[in-house]
């Protein structure tokens, strides 16, 4: 078996970042996004209805239609934001990268060969460029201008100007849609006649859950590895890539399940369930009982994803931002079903499972 030199494994991984920064690329995930998200969102509500009991499934099937509806409405306005009649009313929170016009004129300016020429003009009219093509560009501007970094003037750095304002950003991004889910499940409960009342402290207690664990504390950690970096003033993408996703692991994946449980126990309940005021007297009692609230599982650790791809997006992969509201739409879902996988009697759970 042939050994692939390191320096071309690295080319290669330069010329693929250099294809995902395409402007053009992010456009038109962008644009294809409400109906992948809307489509998995379909399948999803059909298949667990479909593995409901069959007693159960129609009151199933308008709970998954309310809850997956709004979700994906919130994350849609979320992300896009709101036109009416051509009036902006509210501007979206994930904004597209641009083409620089002007760098691209600098480029045509030069004596380009004939191919590379073509493919200049390609992207000068909003068209995106192959993987061949832009490897093509990149080696032409390397052997002949003995620059290969005027790829950037055809193909923008996409690197975050504004670290912390992206991270607050996608903390927003993903709260909306957190709400939207638990605003989803109150109508769904309605609709089937369920004492919504009763279960809308679930619905908060997971939303609370799903937002402080799997999104916000997460955002926190990226923010004090990004921090970090600065202070060291380090520059290396793939240096404040790895702090800012070290950050994520030890706020978000370690301390956010015993944080967000802390919030859920002492600050939630009691908005809910007087008698649970003075649940943990002590400091001892309270870490002890502390994920009797709410345990982290495995689908909670790979939820962490949406985390991963936050860092990216910070770091400059601009074509992760459109994909965010799917990834944070599996949290907005499980608030709006109030899930919980506390340790309750059988018959609690049984109970929680039907309603559900």
């Amino acid at each position: 078996m042939p050994i692939i030199p390191v320096s071309k494994i690295s080319g290669n991984a330069r010329v693929f970042g250099k294809y995902l920064d395409q402007p053009a690329l992010v456009e038109k995930l962008y644009n294809v996004m409400p109906s992948v998200l809307t489509g998995t969102a379909a399948g999803y509500g059909i298949y667990d209805t479909m593995h409901t009991p069959k007693e159960q499934r129609k009151k199933r099937a308008v709970k998954n239609i309310s809850v997956l509806g709004f979700t994906v409405a919130s994350a849609l306005l979320a992300t896009r934001g709101l036109k009416i009649k051509g009036k902006e009313i509210f501007e979206g929170i994930i904004e597209l990268p641009e083409s620089d016009k002007e760098g691209i004129a600098q480029i045509l300016a030069k004596p380009l060969s004939s191919k590379a020429r073509e493919l200049v003009e390609k992207v000068n009219n909003d068209k995106v460029l192959k993987f061949k093509e832009v490897k093509t560009l990149m080696k032409e501007f390397k052997e002949k201008f003995k620059d290969e970094k005027l790829i950037s003037k055809v193909i923008p750095d996409a690197e975050s100007e504004a670290p912390f304002a992206d991270l607050l950003k996608l903390s927003w991004l993903g709260l909306i849609p957190v709400l939207g889910g638990i605003a989803g499940g109150v109508v769904g409960d309605k609709l089937v006649k369920d004492d919504w009342k009763k279960q809308f402290p679930d619905k908060i207690k997971e939303g609370t859950y799903q937002y402080l664990n799997n999104i916000a504390l997460c955002n926190v950690g990226a923010g004090l590895g990004a921090l970090t970096m600065n202070a060291f003033n380090v520059k290396s993408k793939t240096a404040r890539f790895v702090a800012m996703l070290t950050g994520v692991l030890g706020v978000g994946l370690v301390a956010g399940n015993a944080i967000a449980n802390f919030i859920g126990k002492n600050y939630i309940n009691p908005l809910f369930e007087k008698n649970k005021k003075n649940e943990h007297k002590t400091f001892k009692e309270m870490v002890k009982n502390l994920n009797s609230e709410r345990h982290p599982e495995a689908l909670d650790v790979s939820l962490h994803l949406d985390d991963v791809a936050s860092v990216g997006f910070v770091s400059g992969l601009k074509w992760i931002g459109p994909v965010l509201p799917m990834l944070y739409s599996v949290s907005a879902y499980r608030a709006g079903i109030g899930y919980r996988n506390g340790h309750q009697s059988g018959q609690q759970q049984a109970k929680i499972s039907n309603t559900h």
